[in-house]
């Protein structure tokens, strides 16, 4: 029963942690976070993508 088990567990595991590996390999390790709103708009504009500002205010 724990043989079954086990098996049946590592067809469910192992082809998930392949598929996220494969989907996750080409991604950046980071966030790379701008300090300046004009660098950032220049950098986009350049790449052709978007920018998300993140307005944080600690309270």
């Amino acid at each position: 029963m724990i043989r079954y088990a086990v098996s049946c567990l590592t067809l469910i595991v192992v082809p998930f942690s392949v598929t996220l590996a494969a989907a996750t390999k080409d991604m950046p390790a980071a966030i790379v976070w701008g300090k300046s709103l004009d660098e950032a708009v220049a950098k986009a504009k350049a790449t052709h993508k978007n920018i998300l500002l993140d307005f944080f205010v600690p309270t």
